[in-house]
């Protein structure tokens, strides 16, 4: 016999006033308890009944389970979880059967927690969280809509009964799903390959011959980071990061390093000389994901830099009805540091300005002419009548400023350049800008 969850024991001590009255009045209206049981659960296995039920389970979980609040593929795999057994657990309540079988989605949701190297007991928090959810649900909906304050007692105990059981037997099946997927990470280097990755994306690891080493990936090379997803059900990481590697490593010269990031949710770098956006385009259609990619970056922190610009084109294009299965960081940027992403910032003005970002006087001159020539239209005479100076000092000092920048003023880019100008002159010293790019809680770095 499975030994009972000191939790559901808790759960179930706490209604033993209710369990007494029930069993000192059994009548035929036991029968009537039963009719309503199965009348309700039948009511809350439409659509938009369980899509409620799971909406208080997922808000419930993430307020009581601090893991989740910065992890979005977690949050991912904890809903597609919560659907599948909140119609697994309400259809087997009205069953005459006794065994319990958590959906796959559930046993994938175990296996991300163990990826990403959590203890155990956030897997139990977060069943302990959705069962004080249903435990409310099932006294609520009672309470509601049966009018024979008799029947109420018994049908919250035969529901908190069922349920109890069913979610003490998941979680020992469960346990053993994440203690499996925990040692086959520890057997390899999957877990110290994540840790790494976790650590570079966090800042905590500086040193690129040390993360070199750790990945077995080189470093001191150019990065395009990529994130590859699913929208569907749930599927195998693993297959998904083999044909990834295969695919996009079929250039010549080129490295590719993934880490899951959850079922269905693979994390991608593509190193080397000469990258460009092209180098991953087209791995949507290929194997059938959704996928968004960041800019080239060089170094460590070009790594880290590329990485978190896909994570941040993946929310706008998971938040973009009808956006492409490929999405660039490059054409949604704009839209994302306007939706109120200030972490992104930092990186966005540095690359943009680039070379006149200085906080000595020559830099902010130049800074002052270029946006009040983009401002003027590129007109010379307004911007030199503008800054109080004459027509070829604001021609020199464009001409520094291409120099500086690598590039022409006024060209394809001119919207970033503006928008980088106005953001460095209300922010005129970049280490002004360290108080909107501090990590989230939980020491990791949020999209």
């Amino acid at each position: 016999m499975a030994q009972q969850d000191p939790t559901v024991l808790g759960l179930v001590g706490q209604h033993r006033p209710l369990l007494l009255y029930w069993e000192d009045n059994m009548t035929p209206e036991l029968d009537d308890a039963d009719r309503w049981v199965h009348i309700l659960v039948t009511e809350t296995l439409a659509d938009d009944a369980v899509a409620a039920v799971v909406a208080r389970f997922d808000a419930a979980i993430a307020a009581d389970v601090a893991a989740l609040t910065v992890d979005r593929e977690l949050r991912r795999d904890l809903h597609a979880s919560n659907v599948a057994q909140a119609r697994a657990l309400l259809g087997w309540i009205v069953s005459d059967s006794d065994e319990v079988t958590p959906p796959p989605a559930a046993h994938e949701l175990a296996r991300t927690v163990a990826r990403r190297g959590l203890p155990l007991k956030v897997l139990m928090q977060i069943y302990r969280a959705g069962q004080t959810v249903l435990v409310r649900h099932v006294a609520e909906v009672a309470a509601e809509r049966v009018q024979d304050p008799n029947l109420v007692p018994g049908i919250q105990i035969r529901l908190l009964e069922r349920a109890s059981r069913w979610i003490n037997v998941s979680l020992e099946i469960l346990t053993d799903t994440y203690a499996e997927q925990r040692e086959r990470d520890l057997r390899g280097d999957v877990a110290r390959r994540v840790e790494t990755v976790q650590a570079v994306v966090r800042g905590d690891l500086l040193d690129d011959g040390v993360a070199a080493t750790r990945l077995g990936h080189p470093i001191r090379t150019a990065h395009l980071a990529a994130v590859a997803w699913t929208d569907g059900p749930p599927s195998d990481a693993t297959d998904l990061e083999t044909a990834l590697r295969d695919g996009l490593a079929a250039a010549p010269g080129r490295r590719v390093l993934t880490v899951s990031a959850g079922s269905g949710a693979v994390w991608v770098w593509v190193s080397g000389d000469g990258l460009t956006a092209d180098d991953v385009a087209g791995a949507s259609a290929a194997h059938g994901v959704r996928v968004a990619v960041g800019t080239v970056g060089t170094g460590l922190e070009g790594f880290r830099r590329s990485h978190l610009e896909a994570l941040r084109a993946q929310s706008v294009a998971e938040s973009a009805p009808g956006s492409a299965s490929e999405v660039a960081y490059a054409d949604v940027e704009v839209a994302y540091l306007l939706g109120g992403r200030p972490d992104a910032v930092g990186d966005f003005v540095a690359r943009e300005l680039r070379g006149i970002d200085g906080t000595d006087a020559a830099s902010d001159r130049l800074r002052r002419t270029v946006a009040a020539y983009l401002r003027h239209d590129r007109s010379l005479d307004a911007a030199a009548r503008r800054l109080g100076v004459h027509r070829n000092t604001v021609r020199y000092r464009i001409r520094r400023a291409e120099e500086e920048l690598g590039r022409p003023i006024g060209g394809p880019g001119r919207l970033e350049l503006e928008l980088a100008l106005a953001y460095r002159r209300v922010f005129p010293d970049p280490d002004s800008r360290s108080q909107l790019l501090q990590p989230v809680a939980g020491g990791r770095v949020s999209p």
